[in-house]
């Protein structure tokens, strides 16, 4: 195919392993080999080196193989074409709800938006000759996925990192999920390119193909096609890494882009030599990875454009609870007391917690334990299946559930009462405490969800109507007479997607959309509001309102990514934790925590803490908090608890009295802090 009409925009795009700001004009789009960048109409012909496979569908039914080996990946093509594995992940794909119009990608720096094809969502920043005029299409079925990095690709990545939660957005991902799992779930994409280019020192390729398998495995699961890419450095000195990815791409029988082999004709084989990492790659190098790039993804979505089409499964309705039936009582377990040493801490004496842990694509409910802190004695009071929902203000009761049973029992765990078999069952905030008086709990009815009333001693008082959206999560209230709710839809257990906050007032005067606030909390008297907002690279937003939302009054605070707040008892002030994240990487690396007077705004720090998801809570008579959350092990994760004296600052390690690991991901799910009986 002649290439002599392809057109060559104004300004190529630079990269660097750093910070890449967004760049204004328009960027080029072309394999090339000149130094001189012409003008937006010049007509410039290709390197005649460069191969390109034409788009082709292999018969599923074909025996012979007649693929390159993995060692000869030089002479692969540049541009891959769709193979029989790719054609039967893409037929599982079409009944798993995939976005036809999505595509991702996983990467480092070299695959963030403003480095690679970002620039083919911006019209006026690129120009397709006319024989290339077919790229379009591609483009536009894309259109909204180049110029998005998603939550697989970041400065810094890795195939260990898209791998751990550690470097997931938690404001995006939920608690255990990585970066991939997450960009998987979010986007939903058929296509997903793989490029993890950039290696460290003492690692193996083994090391490296080991990782890969799982991040392939997680893709296909999926129902995505993910197309592998080598790169253009050699700073292993060996190419085994392009060499893995080669043998990776031979086994599992997927499209292989050879950038490597596009970058081959050009100066210094397109590495940039003006930079000594051996890593970066040069200025025409960009352009031909873009341009290359898009063929690829044009040529595969081609390729499974043309295989058969495979008729859809029926749609679920996934917010509605199928009929089941349910035990009459629901029974506390007996399970040994974990007792381990440590400083004993003045308080209240025992903390609910509720424990989750990460499986497949949703979560598992581990149970109901109650924590001493004083005597550092851990108990379990319900077995794994039953989840904790919420604990009367008084600490006499809890809300716990089993699947769509809820009952309400003392607070060791006795005297189970069933208050309702039609509690909506994918969320762990379905039910709460108004008071000592009144429950609202989310139940399914008619394939919908709604917020019914309940007495403490189980009898429903009233049913809300007009809520505008379909309810899966109740907010923490101290006030009787509203209810803060969030609309949308989860798919299972700890898997929700949120689209709104709301205020419903019981007698249903009130029903509004709390616009620009996000998981607020009422205090404890009923009369301010605490939230968090948007935050930026540099702060969040903390904000304090009234009851209906009105009159905020915004707080800045350090970090990126506020991830809770409790109010303390007196409702004069809010405990905040704050999580460290890298803007460049997307790396969680510890917690900041804050203590704001909602009156005055003052803003006192205390000792930094390193938990992924962690829950802050209020001892009851006000002079201690505690931190409950997740950290790596060596062999899998482990739930830790932080005690500290906010007059002293000083803080005890309650991990050892907790000693609850597993291999795959825990959270706990909700804790409340209970006062003496």
């Amino acid at each position: 195919m002649s290439r002599k009409n392809l057109l060559i925009p104004l300004v190529v795009v630079l990269c660097a392993c750093k910070s890449l700001p967004e760049r204004s004009g328009t960027a080029v789009a072309v394999r090339s080999t000149v130094t001189d960048i012409p003008s937006a109409t010049a007509p410039i012909a290709p390197p005649p080196e460069i191969i390109v496979a034409p788009t082709r569908v292999i018969d599923p039914t074909t025996t012979a193989d007649t693929r390159l080996p993995p060692e000869r990946w030089r002479e692969w093509p540049v541009i891959p074409s769709v193979t029989t594995r790719a054609i039967e992940i893409y037929r599982t794909g079409q009944s798993m709800g995939l976005d036809p119009h999505a595509f991702s990608k996983v990467g480092d720096c070299q695959s963030v938006r403003a480095a690679f094809m970002g620039y083919f969502d911006i019209p006026e920043r690129y120009l397709l000759g006319n024989d290339y005029v077919f790229l379009q299409q591609t483009v536009d079925n894309f259109a909204g996925h180049f110029n998005t990095d998603g939550q697989a690709v970041k400065g810094g990545f890795n195939a260990a990192a898209v791998l751990s939660p550690l470097w997931a957005d938690p404001n995006v991902c939920l608690a255990g999920e990585n970066p991939l799992q997450c960009e998987l779930r979010v986007t939903k994409p058929i296509i997903v390119i793989v490029s993890l280019e950039v290696w460290w020192d003492g690692r193996t390729a083994v090391q490296y193909e080991t990782l890969m398998r799982r991040i392939l495995d997680t893709i296909i699961s999926h129902g995505a096609v993910p197309i592998l890419a080598t790169k253009a450095d050699n700073v292993e000195g060996d190419n085994s890494l392009n060499l893995s990815t080669a043998r990776l791409a031979y086994e599992y029988d997927l499209p292989l882009w050879n950038f490597w082999a596009a970058v081959q004709t050009l100066p210094a084989h397109g590495m940039d030599m003006s930079r000594k990492d051996g890593f970066h790659i040069s200025t025409e190098a960009w352009s031909t990875r873009s341009f290359t790039g898009l063929e690829a993804l044009d040529s595969i979505w081609r390729g499974l454009q043309a295989a058969p089409v495979r008729t859809a499964d029926p749609i679920v309705n996934l917010t509605a609870t199928p009929e089941m039936v349910f035990p009459s009582t629901l029974e506390p377990i007996s399970v040994p007391t974990l007792i381990a040493s440590g400083v004993p801490i003045v308080g209240s004496e025992q903390i609910v917690f509720g424990l989750a842990k990460r499986q497949d694509e949703g979560f598992q409910a581990l149970g109901v334990y109650l924590l001493n802190p004083v005597n550092q004695q851990l108990r379990q009071i319900f077995e794994a299946g039953v989840q904790f929902q919420s604990a009367s203000p008084d600490g006499k009761y809890l809300l716990v559930s089993d699947k769509s049973a809820l009952y309400r029992t003392n607070a060791d765990g006795t005297q189970a009462l069933r208050l309702t078999d039609s509690l909506y069952p994918n969320n762990y905030h379905a039910a709460i405490w108004l008071s000592n008086r009144q429950i609202a709990a989310i139940l399914t009815k008619s394939n919908a969800t709604g917020i019914n009333i309940f007495s403490a001693d189980g009898q429903k008082i009233s049913e809300l109507h007009a809520m505008g959206e379909s309810p899966v999560e109740i907010s923490p209230s101290s006030n009787e007479s509203l209810i803060y709710w969030k609309g949308g839809s989860c798919s299972s257990l700890g898997v929700c997607q949120m689209k709104s906050e709301w205020v419903t007032s019981i007698d249903e005067k009130t029903n509004q959309k709390l616009t620009g606030l996000n998981n607020p909390v009422l205090s404890p008297e009923g009369s301010v509001l605490a939230s968090g907002t948007a935050s930026t690279a540099e702060q969040n937003l903390l904000v304090f309102a009234s009851a209906d939302g009105a009159a905020p009054r915004q707080i800045p605070l350090p970090g990126n990514n506020m991830v809770d707040y409790a109010w303390s008892p007196e409702g004069d002030k809010l405990a905040v934790v704050v999580a460290l994240r890298s803007e460049y990487s997307g790396k969680v690396t510890g917690n900041r925590n804050f203590v704001v007077n909602s009156r005055t705004l003052d803003v006192i720090e205390y000792p930094q803490t390193n938990i992924l998801n962690p829950r802050v809570l209020w001892s009851p008579d006000g002079t201690t908090l505690f931190w409950i959350g997740t950290t790596p092990d060596q062999n899998g994760f482990m739930i830790t608890g932080r005690l500290v004296s906010l007059s002293l600052k000083l803080v005890t390690d309650l991990s050892s009295a907790v000693n609850i690991a597993d291999l795959d991901y825990l959270v706990v799910t909700n804790a409340d802090w209970l006062p003496f009986p």
